[in-house]
């Protein structure tokens, strides 16, 4: 039992280290892309919050939907399975 659970345990935690660096990974494209698109923007500054608010909304549902997948997925992972007839 002790060895499913270190199993178990080691599994959340590549999981968790893979989520973050694809998150850092993530915030360090948009760091990119708002660096190069700021000199245009900031000339036009009323078009700006719609743009900045758009790309973040379609961001969290691209990450809801991986969160969504992620548990789905592992769903069957905790799922009780069905007694025996």
């Amino acid at each position: 039992m002790t060895d499913t659970v270190t199993v178990a345990r080691d599994a959340e935690r590549w999981v968790l280290d893979m989520i973050d660096k694809s998150n850092a990974v993530a915030l360090e494209a948009l760091k990119v892309m708002t660096d190069a698109v700021q000199p245009v923007t900031s000339t036009i500054p009323s078009v700006t919050p719609p743009l900045v608010y758009d790309f973040a909304e379609q961001f969290m549902a691209t990450e809801r939907k991986f969160a969504g997948d992620v548990l789905h997925l592992t769903a069957q992972l905790t799922a009780t399975p069905a007694p025996a007839k």
